[in-house]
């Protein structure tokens, strides 16, 4: 069966459990790069927010508008890239993402696991998916709140070290926006933050 596709069109293919497969044809509104920060756009059936363009290099920050996983625990201790929230991003919910825009339009990039307080300053973690840091919280607080939010939600910083005496505290952020930190221990939600290709095609959300 021969299916046209028009250039407002994006043409998705679906494995089934049986064997078949499901053909998906989503009309596109505009490419992500024209996008503002604060706009709210659809990966598959769930909405993101733009947090930034970086024009320079063609790629658009991005995160999730709702939590695409509740009642995480965060792990054994404080550092996320042994952790088991690590573990939930990559396996269960970068394959979303990735189904839905194409891996190779999903960014490799560095980020920093230095504390709140600045301790191991060096840490860093290449990654393509991920919590935002205590200091991208702070940056973009404003396009993060939503008293819709059932729970609090993880971050990737460490409240500061085993050393000082806050070994088992990770940075949490709640749905008004406040930033505090929480037992890594203990549950919260999680709201994947990547860097995507900008020059992709997407449907604006709500």
């Amino acid at each position: 069966m021969e299916i046209t596709v028009k250039r407002n069109e994006r043409l998705r293919v679906y494995d089934n459990t049986d064997g078949t497969k499901t053909v998906t044809i989503t009309k596109v509104e505009s490419k992500l790069k024209d996008l503002n920060p604060g706009e709210v756009f659809r990966i598959g059936d769930n909405d993101f927010i733009v947090l930034e363009q970086d024009v320079e290099n063609g790629v658009t920050c991005v995160i999730s508008k709702w939590l695409m996983a509740e009642n995480v625990r965060f792990g054994n201790n404080n550092d996320y890239c042994n952790s088991n929230l690590k573990t939930v991003m990559e396996t269960d919910i970068l394959p979303i993402i990735e189904r839905e825009v194409g891996a190779e339009n999903i960014c490799v990039h560095t980020v920093s696991l230095r504390s709140v307080d600045m301790q191991h300053g060096t840490r860093t973690l290449r990654c393509r998916i991920r919590p935002i840091t205590f200091d991208e919280a702070r940056k973009y607080n404003n396009l993060l709140v939503s008293e819709e939010l059932d729970d609090w939600w993880w971050t990737c910083t460490p409240w500061s070290t085993e050393e000082r005496g806050w070994g088992r505290s990770i940075t949490v952020v709640s749905p008004s926006g406040y930033i505090i930190d929480g037992y890594f221990g203990s549950v919260s939600g999680v709201r994947p933050f990547c860097i995507l290709n900008s020059n992709i095609f997407v449907s604006k959300g709500e």
